[in-house]
């Protein structure tokens, strides 16, 4: 029996020799094949992020009161959206009336829902009912330093004011300044109509905590201008940079169509031919007209946009004879919704008061 079990020791230890010398082999096959087979490229780390980043700007923000549920407030605020940079967002402050009838646009609803527009009530013990309401409202502390934050830029919109996409110009031109709007004095070095403005929050927010308007003085919008126009670190634009921001009581300066040089290698036709078709070829064309494509405009004012006024009162300046208010209605075909305009006289024919 003790011969059998040193046999079967024996076997054993032969059959671990065995394994350990078949492991050897493989291992070596391995490591050989491993050294010599061409290595397979590194892959690349990718890394997904899905944070809730906005590709809205929170600094920019585009700003409209009404208390009144006006028909126009969506189709207005869309133009604005369409026509502005795209990163500002927008803000739309009304009644209970005014908020649920912009909330039935279902455009507006979309809006909402991706960000770029915020409905907010006006307050219960605020009014903005009249112009001097509405001075108050928008000469108040509270409003900029907590209900805009945390805003830098705003653009403030009344239903009486457009932009015109036919414009060379672009809203985001104009943040260098902490105030600009229609010019009330084309000579004037600050100051300007706030129904259509540009203002800077942090700057008013520095005259805001040093001064308070007087109830029943001053419109907000000269009130605020004249206090940042001496301010120690305001930077306000003058009249002429605030006519190509936008134009109510003022004309401004035209538009030039520039002529073509050719130094005698053509004559004027083919000059202003060859060089329209140079310019065609170009992927844009900002800051200057092309004979033979703009002439139209040439001589004409064309600021970025248009206000009215609250006392709807339409200046000779701008639009007093057929020659500019034609103009305007190319130029800026949307002006025609913030307009009071019957359809009857722009229908051909001889067509009567009802039809």
């Amino acid at each position: 029996m003790i011969s059998s079990m040193f046999r079967a020791q024996r076997h054993l230890s032969s059959l671990s020799r065995m394994a350990i010398i078949l492991l050897m082999i493989v291992s070596g096959i391995l490591i050989i094949l491993d050294l010599t087979e061409t290595p397979l490229p590194t892959l690349p780390k990718i890394t997904l992020h899905y944070a809730n980043q906005s590709i809205f700007n929170q600094s920019k923000v585009a700003l409209l009161i009404e208390n009144r549920p006006q028909p126009i407030i969506a189709p207005l605020i869309l133009k604005f959206m369409y026509q502005m940079p795209p990163d500002w967002k927008f803000r739309f402050m009304g009644s209970n009336e005014s908020v649920a009838h912009v909330n039935s646009s279902a455009a507006m609803r979309e809006h909402v829902k991706s960000g770029k527009l915020d409905l907010t009530y006006i307050p219960s013990n605020m009014s903005t009912a009249g112009q001097e309401m509405i001075s108050r409202f928008l000469t108040n502390l509270w409003f900029y330093d907590t209900v805009l934050q945390p805003a830098e830029m705003l653009l403030v919109f009344q239903t009486d004011s457009i932009l015109c996409a036919n414009n060379k110009h672009t809203v985001d031109e104009f943040l260098g300044y902490d105030y600009v709007g229609a010019p009330w004095d084309t000579r004037g070095r600050y100051g300007g109509n706030g129904g259509l403005s540009i203002r800077r929050v942090s700057s008013i927010i520095s005259i805001l905590q040093n001064q308070q308007r007087a109830n029943d003085s001053d419109p907000e919008d000269v009130w605020l201008s004249t206090r940042l126009g001496h301010h120690i670190d305001g930077r306000v634009a003058n009249g002429s940079v605030s006519q190509l921001f936008s134009g109510e009581m003022n004309g401004g300066p035209g538009e030039v169509v520039p002529v073509p040089r050719c130094e005698g290698d053509y004559d004027e036709e083919e000059c202003e031919h060859v060089n329209m078709m140079k310019q065609m070829e170009q992927p844009g064309r900002p800051g200057q007209w092309v004979k033979g494509i703009d002439d139209w405009r040439d001589g004409s004012y064309e600021p970025m946009g248009y206000h009215i006024g609250g006392t709807g009162w339409m200046h000779g300046s701008i639009w007093g004879t057929k020659v500019r208010r034609e103009h305007i209605y190319s130029y800026c075909p949307e002006a025609k919704m913030v307009l009071e305009m019957d359809w009857a006289p722009f229908v051909p024919g001889d067509c009567a008061k009802d039809w």
